[in-house]
């Protein structure tokens, strides 16, 4: 029986998972493998500039209209507008703050039902960023998790929002910019809690894992030390058994914030209320287990300090 049961769950994972996801990422990626390479074509060609970027041009259009069809004027309609604030503000020197600022009311206005809900979120994306899986698969830190996640995020966050608001203190500048990455992902609770959630964790860890290396002269700071760093200790076991053991908290907060993200909220979307509910929920199963171990050590770090 247990054996059928394997074969029959390989079964369903290779037909209703495996199968149809190749289908359909063949079905896409086909398209656009046909307009690179005529767009590449096309720039080999001895012909006059303008034609080569109206092809490319055409092109791109064409890849907008695949993945969201008519939907495409949405973005069509937000590069316009960065282009004409970029074009309006070429001589000043805070036209990144004006670009910043309009990008910003788009996505809130986006976030407002300008448009239905699921084509939005379709069209403000989760599927293009740049990571380093085994970072968070492995983490060493919850610290090395949130910037290893998505890298083009984290840079701009922490070029744009992070040293903005470190004037006003570190852990002003780690909630303005969790604060910021909440309203970029979308205005969405489960979302809010998790990023306003991790800006209290990676604080704590950092400034406790940063008063622990002070305390025994030992790599275990949140980010890896390099090579020629200070420290006395490196390679001794107890060293080694610290980083691992903050390595175990981030995967238990991984996994705790994790449990509000599963198949049945993608269908609670157009009702924030349930979304609430089904987050305070799984936390409340789990007797906010992450919350509390983050609020011990806190409470650590108030004692060594």
């Amino acid at each position: 029986m247990g054996a059928f049961s394997r074969q029959k769950f390989f079964q369903e994972l290779a037909h209703g998972c495996l199968l149809p996801t190749a289908q359909q990422g063949l079905e896409q990626v086909w398209q656009l493998l046909v307009i690179c390479l005529l767009c590449r074509l096309l720039w080999m060609l001895g012909l006059p500039s303008f034609v080569k970027h109206l092809g490319t041009v055409a092109g791109g259009f064409y890849t907008l209209y695949l993945f969201f069809e008519l939907h495409m004027i949405w973005v069509v309609l937000l590069s316009l507008l960065c282009y004409l604030f970029l074009f309006l503000c070429r001589h000043s020197t805070i036209r990144g703050t004006f670009l910043s600022i309009t990008v910003l009311i788009y996505l809130l206005l986006g976030e407002l039902h300008m448009m239905d809900t699921t084509n939005w979120h379709k069209m403000r994306g989760r599927d293009m960023t740049v990571s380093k899986p085994l970072n968070i698969e492995f983490p060493r830190s919850m610290v090395e998790v949130v910037t290893s996640w998505n890298l083009p995020m984290s840079r701009f966050l922490h070029t744009y929002v992070f040293k903005s608001a470190l004037k006003f203190g570190t852990f002003s500048a780690i909630m303005v910019t969790y604060t910021a990455s909440a309203l970029l992902h979308g205005l969405s609770f489960h979302l809010g809690a998790v990023l306003i959630s991790l800006g209290f964790i990676t604080y704590i860890e950092h400034v406790l894992r940063k008063r622990l290396a002070a305390i025994f002269n030992a790599c275990v700071l949140s980010k890896k030390c390099l090579p020629n760093c200070t420290h006395r200790n490196k390679k001794e076991l107890w060293v080694y058994m610290i980083n691992i053991t903050f390595s175990a908290l981030a995967i238990l907060h991984l996994t705790y914030l994790g449990s509000v993200f599963n198949s049945s909220v993608d269908y609670m979307e157009e009702d924030e209320d349930d979304i609430t509910h089904h987050t305070i929920q799984k936390w409340s199963e789990l007797s906010w287990t992450s919350h509390w171990v983050t609020f011990g050590c806190w409470i650590l770090y108030r004692l060594i300090l």
